[in-house]
């Protein structure tokens, strides 16, 4: 029988190589260019101001939690808020 510790380890590779199938770096999250790849319902999302449903696109997009998805999103609103 697999143990505790072996399943864990089976588990860490097959998330690493889905992640690496699907193009996201497995030790940063990222894709390519330093940032997750959003669709771009995404983008006009948070331009419209519905973070909400930006947050909800993000963690469907990324797999990301929703603290980090509610962080990554309302980082993303300030930078366009600001202009840059």
């Amino acid at each position: 029988m697999e143990s505790l510790e072996e399943r864990l380890a089976r588990l860490e590779q097959q998330v690493a190589y889905l992640q690496r199938h699907v193009g996201i770096d497995p030790d940063t999250g990222e894709a390519p260019g330093g940032g997750p790849e959003l669709p771009p319902r995404f983008y006009q999302e948070l331009r419209d101001g519905k973070l909400i449903r930006a947050i909800k696109t993000y963690r469907e997009s990324t797999g990301a939690s929703l603290v980090v998805a509610k962080n990554a999103v309302e980082s993303m609103a300030r930078r366009l808020k600001a202009g840059g």
